[in-house]
């Protein structure tokens, strides 16, 4: 959790730097371009789901060599592709703000943030495969490290480029590519001893394009990617709705969403935690490990998820004066904080049965549910935002919220029955 709840920082950071640049143009810009390239990026987030895991579950079979092939595999990956979205990145921004309000003057300011971002894409998705070993082993102190190092960088960069330069968004986004090398560099020397055991342990031409790993991973691979792009389209088409109703409302739902994604990354902790520790239950084919976690994570997310809740509602007003000094942007937010408020409550349950079915590798499992809660919540928004506008946009994310809950739910009874008859889950 404590890991975790950094990762928004970086982006709260962000709008509280940009929202303090004169404009409501300033924050859009940098919400638009944050949005395009975080939601291309984590299409990717196999890398850390399905590697967490795979190890997780290596770790509890005890195949030491397992890990190391898995998370160096998932590293070749990753560099392959983010060299791929380098090369396309002129088609993508294109493509990615075809959907947004077409003379909003904040279009160029975004050109320029994503521009200079792109180039931190190689260090992003390999340290979305250190981050899902470290989880998928446990490591959970180490997975904090690394955090706190890549996003108090990210911040102390952001706020020293902002105040001694005048690079204004580029400095911004500056901040952001120097933090995710560093930590890049460090992650791979704390994993060092596991990728030297692999490359030592058998020449690595024999396992790296190993058919039948390759197979497996990207079976799971391509689960978990049609999972994300579903909820990053959810997520896309929040931000373009918004961008329609206003350049304020905008803003004001930038700076919302940077408070969902809080209270979201916070409860991931939990979730995280469900990937290794069922990955691990399953690996050892014990269900009572299974189901102590589950019961464990259930009792003390739902706790930690109505603390949040409490926290907003108290400290709400509060937090939007943190993030801008637009008066009329601090009165919309201050409006539409109402909506944050039991976002953490009614999202908790989705949250760990993503964990579960992760540490499960259930991934078919995940990709048919978030396709459904998609359904949900196009047909919901496009029947609501006509009728209640701002209203109506808020009321189909909650609808997301239910939806995915209740979608997953559905499978339990497969990973129980596997455990149940000694029996090994498909995938």
């Amino acid at each position: 959790m404590l890991s975790n709840s950094t990762v928004p920082l970086v982006g709260i950071v962000d709008t509280a730097v940009t929202g303090r640049m004169g404009s409501p143009d300033w924050i859009a810009a940098t919400a638009v371009g944050a949005l395009l390239l975080s939601s291309i990026l984590w299409i990717f987030g196999f890398l850390r789901m399905g590697t967490s895991g795979l190890v997780a579950q290596a770790d509890g079979a005890q195949d030491q060599a397992a890990i190391g092939r898995i998370l160096i595999r998932a590293l070749f990956i990753a560099a392959l592709i983010a060299l791929l979205l380098m090369l396309m990145q002129g088609p993508i921004l294109t493509l990615g703000l075809l959907a947004m309000e077409a003379e909003a003057g904040w279009r160029p300011l975004t050109e320029e943030y994503f521009r200079v971002r792109i180039l931190s894409a190689p260090a992003t998705l390999m340290n979305y495969a250190l981050l899902g070993a470290l989880i998928g082993l446990q490591r959970t102190g180490r997975v904090l490290q690394l955090q706190l190092l890549l996003n108090a960088l990210n911040i102390v960069l952001t706020i020293s480029l902002f105040k001694f330069t005048d690079l204004a968004l580029t400095g911004v986004a500056l901040a952001t590519v120097i933090s995710e090398y560093t930590s890049l560099f460090v992650g791979l020397w704390l994993l060092r001893p596991i990728i030297t055991r692999a490359l030592t342990e058998a020449p690595w031409r024999q396992w790296l394009f190993d058919k039948v790993a390759l197979a497996r991973y990207f079976y799971i691979s391509t689960d978990l990617l049609i999972r994300t792009v579903c909820l990053t389209l959810a997520y896309y088409w929040m931000t373009a709705a918004s961008s329609h109703l206003g350049v304020v409302i905008l803003a004001v739902n930038t700076i919302l969403l940077h408070m969902v994604n809080l209270a979201a990354h916070c409860m991931d902790g939990y979730a995280q935690a469900m990937e290794s520790l069922v990955g691990y239950a399953i690996g050892r084919r014990s269900k009572t490990m299974f189901r102590k976690a589950t019961r464990a994570a259930s009792q003390l997310g739902f706790a930690t998820a109505a603390l949040i809740s409490l926290a907003y509602w108290a400290l709400g007003p509060w937090l939007i004066d943190l993030l801008t000094t637009e008066v009329s942007v601090i009165e919309q937010s201050t409006y539409w904080m109402r909506w944050i408020i039991m976002v953490p409550l009614v999202g908790i349950g989705s949250f760990l049965l993503d964990g579960i079915f992760i540490g499960a590798v259930q991934t078919a499992a995940m990709r048919n549910s978030m396709i459904q809660s998609l359904l949900f919540f196009l047909a919901s928004n496009l029947l609501l935002l006509p009728l209640y506008g701002n209203h109506g946009l808020w009321m189909s994310y909650y609808v997301l919220l239910i939806a995915r809950a209740v979608t997953l739910g559905r499978y339990w009874r497969k990973i129980e029955y596997s455990l149940d008859h000694n029996e090994p889950l498909p995938g």
